[in-house]
C-alpha cells in the first residue's frame, strides 16, 4: 500500500533529511515509525503526502505516484498533522463539513458521514459546540474523523497523540486499533512514545540521520538483543569512564555496549551474574558507579542501540496549546527585547528609544528648541533691552522683521500645523500657553497703547507688504488654531 525506495532530500541550506529510505508497508499495516528529532521522521510523511517534493527516489501510496499524481495520492489518504488541523472557533459539525467539502463530496453523503464518525468516536453530544471547548482527547479524535470524512485507504499519524494525558492517550489506541481493523486502513504513525509503537504497531521502523536501521515487528526488534540489559551511571564524567567501556567490550560476558549521555548500556547473556564482575572491573579502575541495575530488552533498548539516545528520557507530557506558541511573545522579558538591549545597551540612543511615545517627542522638541536659530520659533529669546541689559522674554515671532525671516516662520508655522499625532498632541497640550503668549508678547518698536489697540494678535508686523501679508496670513492660522 505505501512503498518508499531510495528516498533522498537535501534542503536549500545544505541539510540532508533523508538520505536513501526504504519502507515497504501492505495493506491494512500499521508500521510506526521511530527516530530522534531531526532524524527524518516528518520529512517522510510530507513527501508521501504530497507535501514536499524529494531529489531521488520513488514514492508509491495506494498504488499513485506522489510525483506523477498527486491528486491521485490525495483522495487516497488521511493526514493528521502533529499540529492540529481543526479550527478551534468552528463547532465539530462544522469542521467536518467543510473537511467534506474540500473533498468535493455530496451534502448527503457528508451529512451521513458525519453521523457514523461523531458516533463512532463518541462525540456526537458535543457536535454543535465550539471545538475550543473540547478537551484534548476529544479534539483529536475529531482531527482523525476529518481526516476520514472521504473514505480513505491510508492514513499517516504524526505523533496523534503528542500531550494527550495517559488516559486520553490510551482512549486514542484503542480508536486506532479498531479503525485498522474496522475499516481495514494502512496506518503509517511516528511516535516518541515506545508504548505506543509497541502496543499499536505491526512493524516498528527505526530511523536515524536519515536512514532507516532496522525494520522488524516489536517482539522481534527486542529478541535481538539477546539476555539482559545492564545499565550503569557514573557519578563523574571522565576519560577513565571511556577506558572502563572498551575494557568491558573486551570480556566474554558482554555482547555488545552503548552510550547514552553519561550512562553506559551493557547487553549481556545474564544479567545477576555479570553484576559482580562489572562491579570488580569498576573497583579495579577506580571508576565511581552511582546507580547500576539490569533489566530485560526493551524497545528503548533496541532504540539506543541504533541511535544512541533514549526515547524515554523525553518528557512529551502537557504538549502546549495551539495558542501558547503566540503567548508571552511580546512585553520587556521576550527574547527578542533582550536581543534588542543587547545590541543597543551602548548606544546613546538606548533609553531615547524605550521612551513612550508621550515623552519622546516632548524632548525632541525641546532640544530643538535649544539647538536652533533665532529664526525659528523657540518660545523664548534673548533680546537687548534698551539699556543694554540681557532680559528673557517669551515671543511668538522672529526678532527681526525680514522677508527672508519671516518666510522661515511661516514654515515653521506649517509644520506645526501639518505635523502627524505625536506633534498634534504636544500642540493640544501646550496651545493654551502658546496662544497666550502669542495674544500678550511685546511688540518691537511699538507703544503698549498701540499693543493695547492692536490686541488680537499683539505681534510686531513686517516692515515691507509683502511679507506683512504673509505674516498676516500666518497670524491668523496661529489664531484659528488656538481658538480651536
Amino acid at each position: 500500500m505505501i512503498s518508499i525506495k531510495g528516498l533522498k532530500k537535501t534542503y536549500l541550506s545544505g541539510a540532508t533529511a533523508v538520505n536513501g529510505v526504504d519502507l515497504e508497508i501492505g495493506a491494512g499495516e500499521i508500521l510506526a515509525l521511530l527516530g530522534p528529532n531531526g532524524a527524518g521522521k516528518t520529512t517522510t510523511i510530507k513527501v508521501a503526502t504530497t507535501l514536499s517534493g524529494f531529489d531521488e527516489g520513488e514514492v508509491l501510496v495506494a498504488s499513485h505516484n506522489v510525483d506523477s499524481a498527486p491528486e491521485l495520492v490525495r483522495q487516497a489518504i488521511g493526514y493528521v498533522a502533529q499540529e492540529t488541523g481543526i479550527d478551534y472557533f468552528l463547532t465539530g459539525r462544522e469542521n467536518m463539513r467543510l473537511q467534506g467539502q474540500l473533498y468535493h463530496m455530496t451534502k448527503s453523503d457528508i451529512r451521513q458521514r458525519i453521523d457514523e464518525l461523531s458516533q463512532y468516536f463518541k462525540i456526537n453530544d458535543a457536535l454543535d459546540n465550539l471545538v475550543s471547548t473540547y478537551s484534548g482527547g476529544n479534539r483529536r479524535k475529531l482531527d482523525i474523523a476529518c481526516a476520514l470524512i472521504h473514505r480513505p485507504k491510508v492514513l499517516f499519524l504524526d505523533e496523534p497523540t503528542l500531550g494527550l494525558d495517559t488516559q486520553s492517550r490510551q482512549d486514542l489506541w484503542r480508536y486506532i486499533r479498531r479503525i485498522n481493523e474496522d475499516l481495514g486502513l494502512t496506518i503509517l504513525l511516528t511516535t516518541h512514545y515506545l508504548e505506543e509503537a509497541d502496543k499499536l504497531a505491526h512493524k516498528v521502523a527505526i530511523i536515524n540521520q536519515g536512514q532507516i536501521k532496522i525494520i522488524d515487528t516489536p517482539l522481534a526488534l527486542k529478541q535481538s538483543i539477546q539476555g539482559d540489559v545492564v545499565s550503569i551511571s557514573f557519578v563523574n564524567e571522565s576519560t577513565e569512564n571511556q577506558t572502563f567501556f572498551w575494557n568491558l567490550k573486551t570480556q566474554d560476558y558482554v555482547k555488545d555496549a552503548s552510550w547514552e549521555g553519561n550512562n553506559l548500556h551493557i547487553y549481556v547473556t545474564n544479567g545477576p551474574q555479570a553484576i559482580p564482575k562489572i562491579m570488580e572491573a569498576a573497583h579495579e579502575a577506580l571508576i565511581e558507579i552511582g546507580q547500576i541495575s539490569f533489566s530485560q530488552p526493551s524497545l528503548d533498548d533496541v532504540f539506543i542501540r541504533y541511535t544512541g539516545a533514549s526515547l524515554n528520557s523525553k518528557s512529551e507530557d502537557g504538549g502546549e496549546q495551539w495558542w501558547e506558541k503566540w503567548a508571552g511573545k511580546a512585553g520587556p522579558n521576550n527574547k527578542w527585547a533582550k536581543k534588542w538591549q543587547q545590541e543597543n545597551n551602548t548606544d546613546e540612543n538606548w533609553q531615547q528609544k524605550q521612551k513612550t511615545p508621550s515623552q519622546a517627542p516632548v524632548e525632541q522638541w525641546q532640544n530643538n528648541n535649544d539647538a536652533s536659530s533665532n529664526t525659528e520659533f523657540t518660545g523664548k529669546e534673548k533680546t537687548q533691552s534698551t539699556n543694554s541689559i540681557e532680559t528673557e522674554k517669551k515671543t511668538a515671532a522672529p526678532v527681526k522683521s525680514t522677508s527672508e525671516q519671516n518666510e522661515n516662520w511661516q514654515d515653521q508655522a506649517e509644520k506645526w500645523q501639518n505635523s502627524p499625532g505625536e506633534w498634534a498632541n504636544q500642540w493640544k497640550e501646550n496651545k493654551d500657553d502658546l496662544s497666550q503668549a502669542w495674544k500678550t508678547a511685546p511688540q518691537e518698536g511699538k507703544s503698549s497703547d498701540d499693543e493695547t489697540q492692536k490686541g488680537s494678535v499683539g505681534t510686531a508686523d513686517p516692515t515691507d507688504a509683502a511679507s506683512k501679508q504673509a505674516w498676516d496670513k500666518n497670524a491668523s492660522q496661529w489664531q484659528k488654531k488656538s481658538d480651536d
